[in-house]
């Protein structure tokens, strides 16, 4: 299990951009080597904050950075439900701080993950976000992940850091060193876990990898690190610069969606 470590930095932020900026970035896939992804996300990610759709077919709208190296490295769709996903049946699903999911959506998601799917979720307890849109605006991120049912049907909790907030943190997790804000910890329970679920939580509780049926999970406490305003500049424009893409990105390729269950 890769190591962990959490710092809090004092007037040294600026320099922690030569610490999470990597030289090498992973070239674009061909179209049909793609994995499928599905994303569902309460982030704006897709297109941007409140955008309209007269803003989307102008073009003044634009996808966030992860989300353009998303669609350079897989086939991925964003959804609102995943009702369908057994019969859709991509390589892998990304809940990245989604919005209150049904709990059909839940089962939906659990039953297939026990019957071999793979799912890497990050989830936060305290979202720092900037936005301009109104407190109460449902277009606004979520501050705080709503996949409490999900987490401990699998005998997991997530639970905040709260004395963090607003605050640089700068991570570093095996070989990949980045910064976000308010991040969690993942914590086992002690009852109600369902037979079939088993978690390996690592050091400090930011990462859980866990084995439920014959499916996949894994689950990041943090959702602030898709932000790209914690990028160093460099990875703005090339977001597979940056160790937070590049983490996320190595948690999607160890779903080994190559050995895939399709026919």
């Amino acid at each position: 299990m890769p190591g962990f470590r959490q710092t809090l930095p004092s007037c040294l932020l600026a320099l922690l951009a030569l610490t999470q900026c990597t030289s090498e970035e992973a070239p674009a896939r061909d179209a049909q080597d793609r994995p499928s992804v599905q994303l569902m996300t309460s982030l704006p990610l897709v297109w941007g904050e409140g955008a309209s759709m007269d803003a989307i077919l102008s073009g003044e709208s634009e996808p966030a950075p992860i989300y353009r190296y998303w669609q350079s490295q897989y086939s991925v769709t964003a959804v609102d439900s995943l009702e369908n996903l057994a019969q859709e049946n991509p390589d892998t699903v990304i809940l990245a701080q989604p919005r209150a999911m049904d709990p059909a959506d839940l089962a939906d998601l659990d039953a297939w993950v026990r019957a071999g799917g793979a799912v890497v979720i990050l989830t936060d307890p305290d979202l720092v976000w900037p936005s301009d849109l109104p407190f109460g605006d449902p277009r606004r991120a979520l501050v705080t992940g709503l996949l409490s049912p999900l987490l401990g049907h699998w005998g997991l909790e997530l639970v905040g850091l709260g004395d963090q907030r607003g605050k640089g943190v700068r991570l570093r997790v095996g070989k990949y060193g980045f910064i976000s804000h308010g991040i969690g910890k993942i914590e086992p329970l002690a009852e109600g876990v369902s037979a079939d679920a088993q978690c390996d939580i690592g050091e400090a509780g930011f990462v859980a990898r866990c084995s439920i049926g014959k499916g996949r999970a894994t689950i990041v406490a943090d959702a602030d690190l898709l932000n790209a305003a914690l990028w160093p500049d460099a990875a703005r424009d090339s977001p597979g610069k940056s160790d937070a893409v590049r983490f996320v990105d190595s948690l999607v390729r160890q779903q080994n969606f190559p050995a895939r269950r399709k026919p």
